[in-house]
């Protein structure tokens, strides 16, 4: 068996990105990054008033003036008007350009307007630069303001749209395969035979995918025939970035996916991982027509699917797609635990908060792997290192959460 370290380490070494592709901004959400993005103006592009009221010059209010004519009106959306006498006054409605001579916006709630005047109200402290958004103070033309790597959400996709970006460059979204194996397996649907249970890892792995924004996905089900395995996994890794198996890489005689991986051509780069759950992980790649197809064949019980999926296939995806990856997330035992095999440990955990922010993990053991009825009850996991078997309360451990 390798380490949890060395499989991470022999799956990072295989990875390469996508491609990317150029898609409507309408299509991004979503998608990853692939291009920077700069501002094309400055940003805001001229000063605009952050108010309704009146643009005017912040010297004639030092030298005493309070009452000032007003000789037009600034509208957003409309050129900038002339400001023609310092002891004037423009009115002003919000995201208006304000005049060249004014450096200064007052509001509306502190003046009084009438007969063509606008008269201060008392006590308004006014200074200059008061209610002006300053051209390029959010920033200057040709600034990076995303770089690649980044996820698309509503906000960026604002940024992209103001700067006047109508197509993305963004990576490709990679086509995921599952696949389950095994003749006692059953549809959801169906009414088992004594010997026989409902397939739920498979569903399990593809809602877990789309929750974290992986779309193009394929469900398939294998039985448990080698001719059939071979035909299915062949035809499945042409058209494939990633494939995962659930089950059937073990060593029972019926485990068909080993061979037929290897007649169909991928490369085997590990098998056994000293960890728990997960221990069978398999990890290979495939390179068919210029372009690589990754293989990660889970454990068959539920709980070390779920767990090697996220700890494992979904980090390994966002690389691929080009993703920076965020900062890791920590959590303190809320009890002391024992542990002793020299195995890393997946530990299912439910989560609370404390007044500083700190997040407690309060361990939730599974009977199994193939427990997932508990599992259910908890947050995520958190990794405890094979080195230790006594980990103290108050101990800060990875955490991996469970995709919402």
């Amino acid at each position: 068996m390798i380490s949890v370290e060395e499989a991470q380490h022999k799956i990072s070494e295989r990875l390469a990105p996508l491609p990317s592709e150029l898609v409507d901004i309408e299509s991004a959400r979503g998608r990853v990054l692939a291009e920077p993005l700069h501002s094309d103006r400055d940003l805001p592009p001229f000063n605009r008033s952050t108010f309704d009221g009146i643009a005017l010059s912040y010297q004639s209010i030092a030298q005493g003036t309070r009452k000032f004519p007003i000789t037009g009106t600034a509208y957003a959306g409309s050129p900038k008007v002339v400001l023609t006498d310092l002891d004037s006054c423009v009115e002003i409605m919000t995201g208006a350009p304000v005049p060249d001579k004014a450096n200064c916006v007052v509001k509306v709630e502190d003046l009084e307007i009438k007969d063509g005047f606008a008269t201060l109200n008392d006590g308004v402290e006014l200074s200059e630069g008061f209610g002006i958004h300053s051209q390029g103070s959010d920033c200057p033309a040709g600034k990076t303001l995303l770089q690649p790597g980044c996820l698309l959400t509503a906000k960026e996709l604002s940024i992209a749209a103001s700067i006047g970006k109508p197509q993305l460059l963004v990576s490709r979204t990679p086509r995921i395969a599952i696949v389950t194996t095994g003749d006692e397996l059953v549809e959801i649907s169906a009414l088992p035979l004594p010997h026989q249970i409902r397939r739920s890892n498979d569903l399990a792995l593809q809602v877990s995918l789309q929750s974290a924004g992986y779309r193009n996905i394929t469900r398939h089900h294998i039985l448990d025939d080698l001719a059939a395995t071979k035909a299915t996994v062949q035809s499945i890794l042409q058209d494939t970035d990633v494939l995962i198996l659930a089950g059937g890489v073990s060593k029972g005689k019926r485990d068909f996916l080993p061979e037929a991986l290897e007649n169909a051509g991928v490369t085997k780069a590990f098998q056994w991982v000293s960890q728990r759950p997960g221990k069978p992980l398999w990890f290979g790649d495939f390179e068919g027509e210029g372009k690589p197809t990754y293989v990660f064949a889970l454990p068959g019980n539920p709980v070390s699917c779920f767990t090697c999926l996220h700890r494992y296939v979904l980090p390994a995806l966002a690389e691929v797609s080009g993703q920076t990856p965020g900062p890791s997330q920590f959590a303190r035992l809320k009890c002391e635990f024992r542990f002793d095999p020299p195995l890393t440990l997946f530990l299912p955990v439910m989560l609370s908060g404390d007044e500083s922010g700190r997040l407690w993990a309060d361990p939730l053991p599974f009977n199994t792997s193939g427990d997932y009825i508990s599992v259910a009850r908890t947050q995520g996991f958190i990794e405890l290192s094979r080195s230790e078997s006594i980990f103290p309360k108050g101990t800060s451990h990875r955490f991996y959460p469970w995709s919402v």
